[in-house]
């Protein structure tokens, strides 16, 4: 969906401004003398002004609106330190430091009963939970934003409503996303905002692709597209060329899906617009792959996953992560305090009782009331002693969440430090390699023939690196509890035979036969995608420890009553005796040199066997060294 996910653009209707000034006259304003908070505003307007400009320039000007804020108690003020802190944040990436500060903002806010900031405050959280995936969160803080500023009017709302309606786009509630979407449509007619129409009208059209429902898809999507070419909005004119050709590929019309997507892949390459650039590379890829052009569809497929999000990502949230888990642990501590604090008072209260019974001992004359004192006394000890036992267990549960959180953390900077050690070490190589040519190429130095020799030894690095980055995606978000399960029926066969395709041309450089012994529907029950992951690890390490003239054979069985069996099975050099208990131990990174010196990810085997077990199989091998090895793993079969 096209989304309108633009941070701080809503203050204009809820903070007063100084009027459109320049930086210049901003800057010369901070020469004059001025009260306090009139120089917090201007460091603030400052700020605003490079936003989109200069993100680093935006966070210099707000941090010295938020000294002298906080210096001199400006609360107004320092809640618009931390809005424009925030909004310059989300434009460099920085996620975690980017939502702390509109928490900051919005807990001044709710206490000021500024209902604009507080609605303005929700948007942007909600923004940057949309930005880390976290539809749940976002939505959650959006529609809290469109309750506080429905007040200011349809313009306040519009983009809100077509925020929301991509959320619930994303999370498949289809219904509610065409209803938010139909809302924001009337908006944009009404006020005669040919650029929301267009939008809209494509956010109409592709939830309508994602229900099946191609024909009303189509209608909506070409008045998109109409909108866009008299607006001369190259990105919506891509947009629109680019669920066009979804459509026609869910209509099984692939020579018009094709030519949608070269159009939208034309136009938006010269913008540089990864997201379309990879949305139509996908869809090439799927109807080349159709149709029966396996090397038009290798070539989208290769290009797909090179622009695919980087690794930095999941550091990303796993930022996020800490900071709600350092806010959850900071409140616990909190909780913990005052139930020490109330512990103490019953201590005193216990002191004062005990010198109160003293003070009633005074003779025989009163002896009797002592005695009844006493009495009274323990049930009241009794009553203290087992409301202590209740604190003192609230205090240890709460202490053992702590802890278990703690080493959730550990875990996760664990995972961390791995991939940073893996990267440092299997990173560099092509990289290095990949500049070393282009410097002796822009040099003149090299012929045709060294070239192409030295293109050849760079793209073999490279294919590498990218089932590296591939490997280590999915490891790490299995690693980090991130990767989700998609159990279906699906017929082995088809997963068998596309994997065969892909590496045809790896296995014919190397001279190596590769055989198809499963000719006949072979029905499974588990996650399909990552089943396709471990037979494409287990097939390339196949034909890398392959020689010349070898064979590399594959086949399906039943395994018992409740699995099958996969097997892949190559007459290569074998495992030497010595390294087969290195290759299950969980140790990612072990890896050696394949027959043509290959180098590996070291991820493979390890991803392959975290991947089985989670689909509830096993995984093991059988290898003779100078005879070939055989690989086989389970997963469910279907009822």
């Amino acid at each position: 969906m096209r989304v309108l996910l633009t941070i701080g653009v809503l203050m204009l209707l809820i903070i007063t401004q100084t009027g459109a000034q320049s930086p210049a006259q901003l800057v010369q304003k901070l020469k004059e003398p001025a009260h306090d908070t009139t120089r917090v505003n201007q460091y603030y307007s400052l700020s605003k002004y490079y936003w989109y400009r200069n993100a680093d320039s935006a966070i210099l000007m707000a941090d010295k609106a938020l000294e002298l804020a906080k210096a001199i108690n400006f609360k107004r003020g320092i809640a618009h330190a931390y809005l424009t802190k925030g909004v310059a944040l989300v434009s460099k990436g920085n996620f975690p430091e980017a939502l702390n500060c509109h928490l900051q903002a919005l807990r001044i806010s709710e206490e000021l009963h500024i209902n604009g900031l507080s609605g303005n405050n929700y948007n942007n959280i909600g923004i940057v939970y949309s930005s880390m995936g976290n539809t749940g969160k976002a939505i959650e803080n959006f529609e809290k934003s469109l309750k506080l500023l429905r007040p200011y009017g349809p313009a306040a709302i519009f983009p809100l409503l077509v925020n929301i309606a991509d959320m619930h786009t994303r999370s498949k509630v289809y219904d509610k996303a065409l209803d938010y979407s139909r809302d924001a449509y009337q908006i944009a007619v009404n006020a005669h905002d040919s650029s929301g129409m267009a939008i809209t009208l494509f956010n109409i059209g592709e939830i309508n692709e994602l229900m099946g429902h191609y024909d009303e898809a189509v209608k909506y999507l070409n008045e998109s597209l109409v909108l866009s070419q008299t607006l001369g909005d190259r990105e919506g004119i891509s947009f629109s060329y680019n669920s066009l050709a979804k459509v026609y590929t869910g209509k099984k019309e692939y020579s018009r899906s094709i030519y949608y997507a070269q159009q939208s892949l034309k136009n938006s390459e010269p913008d540089g617009n990864k997201e379309l650039i990879v949305n139509a590379c996908h869809v090439l890829y799927e109807a080349y792959e159709r149709t029966g052009d396996a090397e038009h569809a290798l070539y989208y497929r290769n290009r797909e996953i090179a622009m695919k999000e980087d690794l930095f990502s999941i550091e990303k949230e796993r930022q996020a992560n800490n900071l709600q888990a350092e806010h959850d642990l900071e409140r616990k501590q909190h909780q913990i305090e005052l139930l020490e604090k109330d512990k103490a008072l019953q201590q005193k209260e216990i002191v004062r009782e005990k010198f109160m019974l003293r003070t009633y001992v005074a003779g025989v004359i009163i002896l009797a009331i002592v005695i009844i004192y006493l009495i009274i006394s323990n049930v009241r000890w009794k009553k203290f002693n087992e409301l202590l036992k209740e604190r003192n267990a609230m205090v240890i549960s709460q202490k053992q969440k702590i802890d278990e959180q703690n080493t959730h953390l550990e875990k996760l900077n664990a995972i961390k430090n791995r991939l940073i050690s893996i990267i440092s070490h299997d990173f560099r190589s092509p990289l290095h390699s990949l500049q070393s040519l282009v410097e002796l190429m822009k040099e003149g130095t090299l012929t045709n023939e060294e070239i192409v020799l030295m293109s050849d030894l760079v793209g073999e690095k490279l294919n590498v690196t990218v089932q590296l980055v591939e490997n280590m995606l999915h490891w790490a978000k299995s690693q980090m509890d991130g990767a989700t399960l998609q159990t279906e029926r699906f017929d082995l066969r088809q997963v068998v035979e596309e994997n065969v395709r892909l590496v045809k041309g790896q296995a014919d450089t190397k001279q190596v036969t590769v055989s198809n012994a499963v000719t006949s529907p072979a029905l499974a029950y588990a996650d399909k995608a990552t089943v396709d992951i471990v037979l494409r690890n287990l097939m390339n390490n196949a034909i890398k420890f392959s020689r010349a003239g070898d064979q590399l054979l594959l086949s399906v069985a039943e395994h018992d009553e409740q699995y099958i069996r996969i097997t892949v099975k190559d007459t290569g050099r074998g495992i030497p005796f010595e390294k087969q208990s290195q290759l299950f131990n969980g140790t990612a990174g072990f890896t050696t040199p394949g027959t043509s010196n290959e180098k590996g990810t070291g991820l493979g085997l390890t991803l392959c066997k975290e991947l089985v077990e989670k689909n509830g199989g096993e995984i093991w091998f059988e290898s003779e060294p100078g005879k070939g090895s055989s690989f086989m793993f389970t997963i469910p079969r279907a009822a």
